[in-house]
């Protein structure tokens, strides 16, 4: 009896065996995956962003000089190239500048007084060598007349004194000359013509001109109040020629480019969407504004027609990478790579199956399906463990 109790504990102890074996064989073979399908649906890539409604084509006017301010206008005006915005106090200028007319005025005198004795002195001079030379003629006819024996030593000695007396005349006038050089005189005329000059400028520019045709967007100085040069005052624009500046992280500038489609959206009129295009990108990387920690990198938007728009407001805008548009989408978890091969694992009778596929666009989301697989194909999520004809078995209802 208890031999048979014995051969039966022994069986049951090699059955259980047998079975645990073959339940931990078929857990090992069978992985246990989540997939989804394949679908046709509508895709796209865009970038969310905030941007600041600029003029393409603004100036902004500052002062020369430190003094009062005087506005000519108001916001809002229409402008033409050159005329007078603004006016500074100069007083003081022209109070230089009437110094410097009356320096300019001596300094032409004395060259004209300095030119008139210079003309006088030439004459003299002139005058001076005729004498010289009528005497030394004199003294030459008397020698001639002593040889003839018609002229004595008393009228020789006179026309020596002649001669001597013209020369001494005529050295007195050279010396003369000699000190009336007027290039001293002519460049402090020319000192005080530049002096008039740079008067009258400062002058001028106490007028404040627009030098574009356009209409005053700001002033940002009270009438009245006392500015400092460099201090921005006015901003004259065109304010229907508008773009968009848009501050786009390094993550998200990715994919952006030239050309691409943008929308634009404005909180003062929120039932217009206005239409516009990539411009440009800005070519480096601008430091973090005031107040926050991220880089960014500019991106410049023409815009088809801002008159929903006003300078400055602050807009929402969306870039589309790719516009809306019908595609086979997976999940971005599903594809594997291989050096520049894109593959993914496909369900095919419960069994996993390795499909090279050919991609296009992706978002945060979705990859875009060109060649490879099919619409309603299971696919298996994030299959990194998953080898090409392993049993698999699905869980989890599956990925939509």
């Amino acid at each position: 009896m208890k031999k048979k109790i014995a051969v039966l504990l022994g069986l049951a102890l090699i059955v259980a065996v047998i079975i645990g074996a073959v339940i931990k064989s078929s857990s090992e073979s069978v992985v246990e995956v989540k997939t989804a399908e394949a679908k046709t649906m509508e895709y796209e890539d865009k970038v969310l962003a905030t941007g600041k409604v600029e003029v393409v084509d603004s100036v902004d006017l500052a002062a020369s000089f430190p003094s009062k301010l005087t506005l000519k206008v108001q916001e809002g005006d229409q402008v033409t190239k050159g005329q007078v915005l603004a006016e500074l106090d100069v007083s003081e200028q022209k109070e230089q500048l009437k110094n410097a007319e009356d320096n300019l005025d001596a300094a032409e005198k004395a060259l004209a007084n300095a030119k008139k004795a210079s003309q006088e002195i030439a004459a003299a001079k002139k005058e001076a060598e005729r004498n010289l030379a009528l005497a030394q003629q004199r003294l030459e006819a008397v020698k001639a007349l002593i040889q003839e024996g018609k002229a004595g030593q008393e009228e020789l000695l006179e026309a020596q004194q002649a001669v001597a007396a013209a020369e001494q005349a005529k050295n007195a006038v050279e010396m003369q000359a000699k000190g009336m050089d007027t290039s001293t005189l002519e460049f402090q005329v020319e000192q005080a013509k530049s002096a008039v000059n740079a008067a009258r400028s400062a002058v001028e520019k106490g007028k404040i001109k627009s030098p574009i045709d356009g209409v005053v967007l700001q002033i940002t100085a009270k009438n009245g109040s006392y500015v400092q040069p460099g201090m921005p005052l006015i901003t004259v624009g065109k304010p229907d020629q508008l773009q968009v500046v848009a501050n786009l992280s390094e993550q998200d500038i990715n994919g952006v480019k030239a050309g691409q489609e943008v929308e634009v959206r404005w909180a003062g009129a929120p039932e217009q969407v206005v239409k516009g295009k990539v411009d440009r990108i800005a070519p480096v990387v601008s430091a973090p504004e005031m107040g926050q920690t991220e880089t960014y990198i500019k991106v410049y938007i023409t815009i088809d027609d801002g008159a929903a728009l006003k300078p400055g407001a602050t807009v929402d805008v969306v870039i589309y990478r790719v516009k809306p548009r019908q595609s086979l989408l997976i999940p971005n978890e599903a594809i594997t790579e291989e050096g520049e091969t894109k593959s993914v694992f496909v369900v095919d009778n419960g069994t996993a199956k390795k499909v090279t596929v050919q991609t296009g666009h992706s978002n945060e989301l979705y990859t875009e399906i060109k060649e490879g697989i099919k619409a309603n194909t299971k696919v298996i999520l994030e299959p990194k463990d998953i080898k090409d004809g392993q049993k698999v078995r699905l869980t989890g209802g599956g990925a939509k």
